[in-house]
């Protein structure tokens, strides 16, 4: 059987060597050993001999060959082969394989029995495998010799999806079982207007598998996934593969003992030579449909799948203006790069700050999985529960949009600002425990003298405007002008720095992103209008989330050029996101680049920013 992907056959080397290789493998590869029976042919004639193998992986030591009797046919042990297998970042494995001549000796369907073969001090047995001896000649099939040109193919569970929705896909690559081959390289699929998902490595099926041309194949599958990013006729494909493979030697004329063992040999390169093939899957058109726009929620972000949402709040007890972590997980299948955080349902009496995220795969191809988010929220009113928060999708199997809305968890709240009781008007009947205060004496009306007490009755010879009284009346209105300027100027204890702080972080790594000339289309309008979002929150307080292109355009004074561009921003990120235009995987263009970010530059400009 040939090897999985990325592993590759040794030479026959040095006898030093291959001794070193044995020890190694005697301490690497102690449990992982593998017995399987395979015929050439399972159909042939009294005259036409075939080839019975049974091949050993894993194995440091074999016992003798065993000696097999069946009816209605001879089966002799002709010889051997050895060969080792390397796999990347692994140690090599031996392969050996016990090569049997099967003649028979009359017309019928047999069964070679399961034979037991000792490895490593410990039995294993084959599986059974039939035989059909017939009259006359073997069917073309049977008699051909392997054929080392591979078929390649796709598999899709459908062909007509809407934009956004992910798609898994698997490309198979068909080898002839009797060919020993591996892979050269990782396949490349042709998706123009499509996102593709990065491949693991590829799944190898143990068993040969039968095609309708009743021949053997080793399968190797590899999985993907593409999401659409325009609607219309999009192609998959076409994809090559490429391998080599170790195409044995002409045969010599007749049957004979020699003909079966260089059967046996041709993995050995000594015996065969190595040639690099390539298999073409022929591309398959996808029908892709845009996203209906009735019916779509306003905090849609373009999630396309089939979602859940929970949310837990921590901790349930808190003091006013502490805050909440929030954790909101959206589990489910489907496109994940397009989830973003859910959003309150009710925002008043709520202060949010920007979300982290992280996302778990339940998948190789990252269409399963949950994506969990972490954000803080501050109560700034008194709450008795958490806030609610409510995430959108498009199903695709339904071809509608779901809301979820998340349950509510109590919550409270301490420390709330009292309102101060009123003062009483009313005289108490009760009697007073205050002390009344003391009488003073009562001054004489005639002629005083001197008088040199301190008192309400002293004066002062002091010019007014020396006096401590008058130079405190004069300084309380530029006081209250100074407190009046540092409340308007003076950084909000509210929050609102942290918030403003994370959006200029926010505008800066997209702006880098923007310059990177492999950006896609889609990716490009998207990161632009968020980039106008922020500039406009900034310069007016308001919340990014909502920000359009006309509350962009009413943030500042425009002029023409830059008005059409900020409108063609919003447009062409729509059109990309939820219509199925807007270019889909293409690259942005140096001028149309130039044009957006000038036009970006001029924007930030009108706000007071450089």
């Amino acid at each position: 059987m040939p090897r999985l992907a990325d592993h590759f056959h040794c030479p026959r080397i040095l006898p030093g060597v291959v001794a070193l290789l044995m020890a190694f493998c005697l301490t690497a590869r102690g449990a992982d050993v593998s017995v399987e029976a395979r015929l050439s042919r399972d159909v042939t004639t009294l005259s036409e001999p075939v080839q019975y193998e049974i091949k050993v992986k894993g194995a440091q030591q074999i016992g003798s060959p065993p000696a097999i009797s069946a009816e209605g046919m001879e089966i002799r042990f002709v010889g051997s082969n050895r060969s080792f297998s390397m796999s990347l970042g692994g140690p090599p494995e031996l392969t050996v394989s016990l090569l049997y001549q099967v003649t028979g000796d009359q017309h019928g369907r047999f069964t070679i029995p399961a034979v037991e073969v000792e490895v490593n001090g410990h039995k294993y047995k084959t599986q059974p495998i039939a035989l059909t001896i017939q009259q006359g000649a073997v069917p073309a099939e049977g008699d051909a010799p392997p054929r080392a040109q591979g078929i390649a193919e796709f598999t899709v569970p459908k062909t007509t999806l809407f934009v956004g929705e992910t798609l898994p896909v698997e490309l198979k690559l068909y080898v002839d079982s009797r060919v020993h081959w591996q892979l050269a390289e990782m396949p490349t699929i042709t998706a123009e207007g499509l996102s593709q998902q990065k491949m693991p490595e590829p799944h190898k099926v143990e068993q040969p598998v039968k095609r309708s041309d009743g021949r053997e194949y080793d399968v190797v599958t590899f999985h993907t996934a593409i999401t659409p990013t325009k609607a219309g006729k999009i192609p998959l494909g076409p994809a090559e593969l490429v391998y080599l493979a170790q195409i044995p030697r002409a045969r010599r004329g007749g049957s004979s003992f020699f003909d079966m063992f260089d059967q046996g040999m041709m993995g050995d390169p000594f015996f065969s030579q190595t040639q690099k093939l390539k298999a073409t899957a022929k591309p398959m058109d996808l029908t892709v449909k845009p996203l209906p726009v009735p019916g779509r929620p306003v905090d849609f972000a373009g999630a396309v799948g089939n979602f859940d949402i929970s949310v837990e709040g921590s901790p349930a007890r808190v003091k006013m203006g502490d805050p909440v972590t929030m954790k909101i997980k959206v589990s489910g299948q489907g496109n994940f790069d397009r989830v973003t955080a859910p959003v309150l349902k009710d925002s008043a009496g709520w202060r949010p700050y920007p979300a982290s995220n992280t996302f778990q795969a339940d998948d190789a191809i990252a269409t399963r999985g949950t994506k969990t988010f972490e954000m803080a929220v501050i109560p700034e009113v008194k709450k008795t529960e958490m806030p609610v928060f409510e995430f959108s999708y498009f199903d695709p199997i339904a071809a509608k949009y779901v809301t979820r809305i998340s349950q509510p968890e109590a919550l409270l709240v301490e420390g709330a600002i009292a309102t101060p009781a009123p003062i009483a008007t009313a005289p108490s009947s009760a009697p007073s425990t205050t002390p009344a205060p003391e009488k003073k004496a009562a001054l004489p009306t005639d002629i005083l003298g001197l008088r040199y007490e301190a008192g309400e009755a002293r004066r002062s010879f002091e010019p007014i405007y020396l006096r401590r009284q008058f130079i405190l009346a004069q300084g309380a209105p530029l006081i209250a002008l100074l407190g009046f300027l540092a409340w308007r100027l003076w950084p909000r204890a509210d929050g609102s720095v942290q918030r403003l702080a994370a959006l200029r972080r926010e505008r800066s790594a997209l702006l880098e992103k923007l310059s990177d000339k492999e950006i896609a289309h889609a990716d490009f309008f998207d990161g632009a209008a968020r980039v106008v979002q922020i500039d406009t929150a900034l310069a007016t307080g308001g919340d990014s989330a909502v920000v359009d292109a006309p509350t962009a355009r009413s943030s500042a004074r425009l002029d023409e050029n830059t008005a059409e561009v900020i409108d063609e921003i919003f447009k062409t990120r729509a059109e990309a996101l939820y219509a199925g235009g807007g270019g889909g995987g293409e690259r942005v263009s140096g001028a149309e680049r130039d044009r957006v970010l000038g036009a970006l530059t001029d924007f930030g400009r009108s706000h007071g920013k450089r």
